[in-house]
């Protein structure tokens, strides 16, 4: 993944320069005049440098490479591994392809970045495209309903794409908010170790009482009353408590 997040930033930057290159798997980038061996038997590219030496790179020796202004990449297809022309790139990025016995590029074809792919289906396509789409329910709808079919595919993978974005986000944040939750929680549990070794004292079991309400609360992500915090503050306010509490404060805010 961290190469194809590489290829991608490359092929972005490498858009604005119109001469053709060829990405190697080593991830130099060599630049001359680009010629595709698609109908090899083992497919190729050719590359004709400033000193006029061409040079051939079999597929798997190649991340990518641009041929007049189009990018190409090895894509594992539906006939095993070929050079593919990339449309749209995402984690699912969308690809067009030779068909059997062809010599333009018809086909079509999804892959996303964990291996998976699928030839865009010409029969049955809601099924096919419901059943690979189906960990994002709202583009799933959108096919199911008609609102997106075969001539806004571009449009379903970038919907597809969104909805993974927004759930990578979302999760980036859940887990924000746990390790917020958890640095909270062990200031708590300190604070609550330092009362409980304490010798008895006015206010001692109402603090115990308020720092587990307070923990209970943010585990369960629930607004802390000021009058909490505050009723914690007055019942600790011996300077025995004092850096063991405005820790667990700090973290609390």
């Amino acid at each position: 993944m961290q190469i194809f997040s590489f290829l991608i930033l490359l092929i972005t930057l490498e858009y604005a320069h119109a001469q053709d290159f060829v990405v190697t798997t080593l991830g130099d980038t060599v630049r001359g005049e680009v010629k595709p061996l698609f109908y090899s038997v083992d497919k190729k590219v050719q590359l004709k440098g400033a000193d006029k030496k061409k040079i051939v790179y079999p597929m798997f020796k190649v991340l990518a490479f641009q041929y007049k202004g189009d990018i190409y990449q090895p894509v594992k297809g539906p006939n095993g591994y070929t050079f593919m022309k990339l449309q749209k790139a995402g984690y699912l990025s969308l690809y067009s392809f030779q068909l059997a016995n062809q010599a333009t590029f018809d086909g079509l074809f999804l892959s996303r970045k964990d291996g998976t792919g699928l030839e865009v289906p010409n029969l049955s396509f809601k099924k096919f495209m419901k059943k690979f789409l189906e960990d994002c329910p709202s583009v799933v709808e959108q096919i199911d309903n008609g609102d997106l079919g075969k001539k806004e595919l571009n449009e379903i993978v970038d919907a597809y794409n969104q909805c993974v974005d927004d759930r990578t986000i979302d999760h980036s944040k859940l887990l924000a908010e746990k390790e917020e939750q958890s640095k909270s929680i062990t200031a708590l549990d300190i604070l609550e170790e330092k009362v409980k070794s304490e010798s008895d004292f006015e206010g001692k079991d109402d603090a115990l009482d308020m720092i587990k309400e307070i923990k209970e609360k943010i585990v369960k992500s629930e607004k802390i009353p000021n009058f909490l915090l505050d009723g914690l503050k007055s019942s600790l306010a011996q300077d025995a408590f004092k850096e063991e509490l405005e820790n667990a404060l700090k973290e609390i805010n």
